[in-house]
């Protein structure tokens, strides 16, 4: 059979996996909504798939891969974020019956991650430590929950990616407004929440106790809940800063976590890839945060530092048996998303921490860039503009602002 189609290639993961195929000989074909995009200009894919954006709809966008896929000879698909690899674990038997594999766990498990009150429930046969959590029927219930919290708290969506009943997608990351420091807050941000999203009417937000640290992650590579490989990180700047996604990483080794990880994946006899990740606590205790049954955002970094997931992936879907990776690097530092850095950078000015300025210019000298390929430059050009587009537009903004707080100051009128 033909090579692979790799989805959501306008993303620094899918590029990651589009480079690692390629330089292993396999054909690949980068699928996206537009062409200008990191993986169609990346010289690793042998073609382009462009197809309707799943967050117009979904529908129109499974029709379309279920037909493409039929009219063309693929190996496998690979969906690489929360969205796609949701819709084709979802939609997995249809699919398949072109005779592509697709590269995502069947329904009734991967169900049991994308729902994060499902997976606290599974954390809890295991004894894996997990913040207190409150799955509410409704948000009339808000109210009797509202005095065994222990604030500051933060209220979360079930799943990062939801659809609406037309099918269109939302994302729902944790941001400031999601977190609440008292009862009161509790009960109207929830229910200001709870009405931005028809969605939510059938799978509520979860509640949930703030827990402070540092966001750490084991990622692992399973097969029917074996781990054959494994990274672990933690991230040393977010965006936002208080928690969020990674802009600058590094990785590190900790059996304590790596074994909540080791019981859950086992419990879920999880085959392919997957993100459990973690809260460190000041005292060196972990809490887990979530499970993501996908590729995960800062896949460069564990392939920089040696495990080179994406081929070892290839190899277990094509009826390989890899050896199990027992070792990596701890020594690299990586920056992923520079308009994150940028946004990260904007969060600390707009806290009049002018200070931030050292931290982010060092690490243009030191790190990794997640998108810089020296043998596949396109894309590298692609992810400048990109961060250009998203986060220097923001930056100027705030030294604007800055600057009008600090005239006002001086000449108050």
């Amino acid at each position: 059979m033909n090579g692979v189609l790799v989805l959501d290639s306008n993303g620094q993961s899918a590029l990651s996996i589009v480079r690692s195929l390629g330089r292993h000989g396999v054909r690949v074909t980068a699928g996206a909504d537009r062409r200008f995009a990191l993986g169609p200009m990346s010289k690793y894919a042998t073609d382009v798939y462009i197809h309707p954006d799943p967050d117009d709809d979904c529908y129109a966008f499974i029709d379309h891969l279920r037909a493409y896929l039929a009219d063309n000879d693929y190996f496998a698909v690979v969906p690489v974020t929360d969205k796609t690899t949701a819709l084709l674990s979802r939609h997995k038997a249809e699919l398949e019956r072109t005779g592509t594999i697709v590269a995502a766990e069947d329904w009734e498990t991967f169900s049991l991650v994308y729902n994060k009150a499902n997976t606290f429930d599974l954390a809890a046969e295991l004894d894996v430590p997990t913040p207190t959590t409150f799955t509410l029927e409704s948000p009339a219930k808000i109210d009797h929950i509202r005095d065994d919290l222990t604030y500051p708290a933060v209220i979360k969506s079930r799943s990062k990616s939801i659809w609406t009943a037309n099918g269109t997608h939302k994302l729902s990351r944790v941001g400031e407004s999601h977190y609440v420091r008292s009862p009161d807050e509790l009960l109207s941000t929830y229910k200001t929440l709870h009405a931005s999203n028809d969605a939510f009417e059938e799978n509520p937000p979860i509640v949930q106790e703030y827990v402070p640290g540092e966001t750490q992650t084991t990622v692992v590579l399973a097969d029917e809940g074996e781990i054959l490989a494994h990274f672990q990180e933690r991230r040393l700047r977010t965006d936002p800063p208080s928690g969020g996604n990674s802009t600058l990483l590094d990785g590190v080794q900790n059996q304590r976590m790596y074994g909540y990880a080791q019981s859950l994946i086992e419990l879920l006899g999880w085959t392919g890839p997957a993100q459990v990740e973690f809260m460190k606590q000041p005292d060196g205790e972990f809490q887990l945060i979530e499970i993501n049954g996908r590729y995960w955002g800062s896949l460069p970094l564990a392939m920089n530092s040696g495990v080179d997931f994406p081929w070892l992936h290839y190899r277990l879907l094509r009826g390989e048996r890899p050896e199990p990776v027992e070792s990596y690097r701890t020594d690299i530092v990586q920056r992923r998303l520079l308009y994150g850095d940028l946004n990260w950078l904007h969060h600390r000015l707009v806290e009049g921490d002018f200070r931030a300025f050292g931290p982010f210019f060092r690490s243009f000298i030191g790190p990794k860039h997640t998108f810089v390929s020296i043998d596949d430059p396109q894309p590298t050009a692609v992810a400048l503009l990109q961060a250009v587009e998203l986060g220097a537009g923001q930056l100027i903004d705030t030294l604007r602002l800055k600057t009008r707080i600090r005239r006002n100051l001086i000449n108050p009128t």
